[in-house]
């Protein structure tokens, strides 16, 4: 994990480099008054990049941003020609600046704000030049757009392509943590165990931080996937289910917790239970080897096993909720065998070995 770390840090401190460095060269051959845009913006987009396609979100959002806030900005010098405007607007665009900061996901709207902001700050410590729309439009917009371009042509060199084999990643990783948690349902139903009050809030915030992972990376995986938005919405279909599926695991966990202490299940339940476990397991794992034909038969044995253990379980008349639970975590799974993204990853790995 820390030899992937210094890798990627490598990476992004090469593609930070040699970005200022030609940013610099360019402002330097071309030294017109704001040709400080250049390895400003350069600066900027380098700053949080990843792969190449963050490189190309950043620049898309940057270059949205500068339009947007420079016709603002020039409306607004255009109509107001005292001190005191000047102030006032610059005022308004630097709480707005702060107030975008928390839409993570609209970084233009960020840049917008604080492009009028600074506008507007030029426009007071320049008030003796002429602001003609060539010098406070037309190079602010030019520079803008050839810095982020400096930034994205360096990170499709230097930086690696990894998002497609992240999606793959990403999918089995929350399969493997899913039935992690599952497992520990399942032997705490077969072995009498409680779950710790403490155990339970630990795993909500588990999965309320690994929600927040994926969320960051759904505007990457929107690019990744520009040209397949069917798929980008089938995968984020994907991570909301796996996410409620995690969720059930807590709802089970907190229902065993309630469960009457004198309850003793029978060997026959037990077992039954164990094969839901074993089964669970070899759906995921063919889930994971792309394997939906394997999937499919241990989703109808899982069917007969859990018909069985659903008839067990009602005779002790305190596990309505669990079997619930584990009947809709079996609709889950089906609905994972068949859904578009196992396809998808299907077809790409068939993709590859023909390559």
């Amino acid at each position: 994990m820390i030899k992937k770390i210094d890798r990627y840090l490598t990476r992004q401190i090469v593609c930070m480099m040699l970005s200022m460095l030609i940013a610099e060269i360019i402002a330097w051959i071309y030294p017109v008054d704001q040709s400080f845009w250049i390895p400003l913006t350069t600066f900027c987009v380098c700053l949080y990049i990843d792969t190449p396609l963050t490189a190309l979100r950043r620049t898309v959002h940057r270059i949205l941003g500068s339009l947007y806030g420079v016709v603002v900005a020039g409306l607004i010098c255009l109509f107001v020609t005292s001190d005191a405007g000047f102030m006032t607007f610059l005022v308004i665009f630097a709480g707005l600046t702060l107030w975008s900061r928390a839409f993570v996901q609209l970084y233009y709207l960020f840049v917008a704000c604080i492009t009028a902001a600074t506008i507007m700050l030029l426009a007071i410590l320049m008030r003796h030049t002429a602001m003609t729309p060539d010098y406070l439009i037309t190079e602010r917009i030019i520079f803008t757009v050839l810095g982020a371009m400096i930034s994205l042509l360096v990170s499709l060199i230097v930086m690696p392509v990894s998002e497609r084999p992240d999606m793959l990643k990403t999918y089995r990783h929350y399969l493997t943590r899913f039935y992690l948690e599952y497992r520990m349902c399942i032997w705490s139903m077969q072995y009498g165990a409680t779950a710790d009050s403490r155990k339970v809030d630990s795993r909500v915030n588990d999965i309320l931080e690994s929600s927040r992972i994926y969320q960051e990376k759904l505007p990457v995986w929107r690019y990744a996937l520009f040209f397949d938005r069917f798929i980008f919405r089938a995968f984020t279909r994907f991570l909301h289910r796996i996410h409620k599926m995690r969720i059930l695991n807590l709802v089970l966990l907190s229902s065993i917790r309630e469960l009457p202490r004198d309850i003793t299940l029978s060997e026959e339940i037990r077992s039954r239970l164990n094969q839901n476990r074993v089964l669970t397991k070899r759906i995921l794992l063919s889930l994971m080897r792309l394997d939906k034909n394997r999937a499919e038969q241990y989703l109808n044995t899982l069917h007969i096993v859990n018909d069985n253990l659903e008839k067990g379980l009602r005779e002790y008349g305190c596990y309505t909720t669990i079997i619930i639970s584990i009947r809709d975590l079996e609709q889950d799974l089906v609905h994972l065998k068949s859904g578009t993204v196992q396809m998808y990853l299907t077809y790409k790995r068939e993709q590859q070995q023909e390559n």
